[in-house]
């Protein structure tokens, strides 16, 4: 199998391998050379995942990799900050763009069948060799969900963020409602550990009320800005 492999490279060395045919398949090392040398590994592991999911791919055989394309970054590795833009995020393989569609359906979905099976004891203490417990970590792929949906947006675009507005209200407002109805509602309460001033906790009917009140902020606040600039023309 052959593959386009592009690496990024921190100040300290560190590195992290991707292959373009493969989104999401991906090789770390403390250089550059380590990282290209586990690529073969990441490969058939990768492929190997793709078929409990029913991808139907002939076997990878011996992985041959392009010359690779070297990105140097400022982020940290070490802590999985990746940011390098390579030529094939520009103008991805035939069939990778397809593929990582599907490839990110797959990986919710093992998260999702995972979680009834966690031990109970994973709610809030922090995992080892991470930084967060496991509703801080499920918190942290719900934000970024929309994150890097938003990466794929224009500025200039207000399609994209007219729909996520619209099904993200539309997916909160029935948990809302679940949790407002509730016997004891003060069950749900919560305090972000990240906040640096102190935080009183969270209720649902807190939520809800911020949430309509948040919106009505910033309505007012675009229209007020949307009526100077009709009226300076």
């Amino acid at each position: 199998m052959d593959v386009q492999v592009g690496v990024e490279v921190d100040d300290k060395g560190q590195s992290m391998a991707w292959v373009a045919e493969l989104p999401g398949c991906y090789a770390r090392g403390r250089t550059p050379q380590e990282a290209l040398d586990k690529v073969p590994l990441a490969v058939f592991e990768f492929c190997v995942w793709l078929r409990t999911h029913g991808e139907e791919l002939d076997g990878p055989g011996a992985v041959s990799l392009s010359p690779p394309e070297t990105v140097s970054v400022g982020s940290d590795l070490g802590q999985a900050e990746s940011t390098a833009l390579f030529a094939f995020d520009r103008m991805p393989p035939a069939g990778a763009a397809a593929l990582a569609l599907r490839a990110a359906q797959y990986a919710r979905a093992d998260l999702l069948e995972m979680l009834p099976r966690l031990h109970p004891d994973m709610l809030n203490l922090r995992m080892e060799g991470a930084n967060r417990s496991l509703v801080q970590t499920l918190d942290h792929l719900i934000l970024t969900d929309v994150w890097y949906a938003l990466r794929a947006a224009t500025p200039d675009n207000l399609e994209p963020r007219a729909y996520l507005l619209s099904v993200l209200r539309d997916a909160i407002l029935p948990l809302l409602a679940q949790a407002v109805d509730a016997t004891d509602p003060s069950v749900s309460q919560y305090r972000d550990p990240n906040q640096a001033e102190p935080d009183q906790g969270w209720t649902p009917f807190k939520a809800l009320r911020r949430l309509v009140w948040h919106d009505r902020v910033h309505y007012r606040q675009l229209s007020r800005h949307n009526q100077r600039l009709h009226a300076a023309r």
